[in-house]
């Protein structure tokens, strides 16, 4: 597979409250005067650049967005409009951290991460060197160092919750995708990020990233495998970092919830089902984790 490499354009600013709501009502592509956006958007010039990269990367697409550059495009954007318009809900930093995460075509730190790592505990120098060998693996062109190293600076900014209680610096909990707890800074600099049984994901948000997982990789498929919802690239397991047991989980939830899916077994291997996924509409599942019964 080919990649993009954007392991820089962030200028070390982990993706802050607010900013991606700033961004969709007032950031303007078209706009060459830098006074300008920094009036419309409320910050300094050094954040102008990471508004953009954050807009991007989050697949956002602002009101005055008419440029003719293509981009990647997600359905934050919908959220953004119409069901929670300052991302307060925990449903919303889950299903951000999803769509961020899930265009690992064009990798960032965070996206090599999620989406090919297993490393469970980890050090900055040990991540940044599992990084590069990867890269060479892949026949991929290996950025500077120093590169690396700040990308992975700012995708600890973002999802690296501190144990320390007593912490109280400037950068604590500055991101929503903070919340998640997905990753924890331990003693001595490493971190650790379970594959765990449990994760804290509304039900509704796993089967409507499942279900896009599903339509994306596999829409001529009336089933999925275990092992791909587990393990793909892209997929809710890999995502959420989500282990075997809690996979099984969450899929028996789906089917109780939602009975276009069931179980399927066939010559041992054991499958969710969906007659017809392509005609499962995902702006309803996503307006339905909003709804006021849920």
């Amino acid at each position: 597979m080919s990649f993009t490499l954007r392991f820089s354009g962030h200028e070390t600013f982990a993706l802050r409250y607010g900013w991606l709501n700033k961004s969709y009502k007032f950031l303007n592509y078209n706009e060459k005067n830098e006074e300008s956006l920094v009036v419309d958007l409320g910050v300094g010039k050094n954040m102008v650049n990471s508004i953009k990269y954050w807009t991007e990367i989050a697949g956002l697409k602002p009101i005055n967005d008419t440029s003719s550059k293509e981009r990647y495009l997600s359905s934050i954007t919908k959220i953004i409009e119409n069901l929670d318009p300052y991302l307060e809900k925990p449903e919303s930093n889950w299903l951000l951290h999803y769509f961020i995460q899930k265009n690992y075509s064009e990798l960032t730190f965070s996206r090599w991460y999620f989406n090919f790592s297993n490393s469970q505990y980890f050090t900055k120098e040990n991540l940044v060197n599992e990084l590069k060998d990867w890269l060479l693996a892949e026949n991929q062109k290996i950025s500077a160092i120093a590169t690396l190293q700040k990308d992975f600076d700012c995708f600890i900014l973002c999802y690296a919750k501190k144990l320390n209680k007593s912490f109280k610096g400037e950068e604590f909990f500055v991101s929503p995708l903070n919340e998640l707890k997905l990753i924890y800074e331990m003693a001595g600099n490493s971190y650790i990020s379970d594959f765990n049984e449990y994760k804290e994901i509304k039900i509704e948000v796993f089967l409507y990233c499942l279900v896009d997982f599903w339509k994306m990789y596999f829409p001529d498929s009336s089933t999925i495998s275990v092992d791909s919802i587990l393990t793909m690239p892209g997929s809710p397991g890999r995502l959420f970092r989500i282990n075997n047991f809690g996979i099984d989980s969450y899929l028996n939830q789906c089917a109780n919830l939602d009975v276009r899916f069931y179980w399927s077994d066939n010559k041992g291997i054991r499958s969710l089902a969906c007659d017809d996924i392509r005609a499962i509409n995902l702006d309803n599942l996503l307006e339905n984790i909003y709804s006021e019964t849920n």
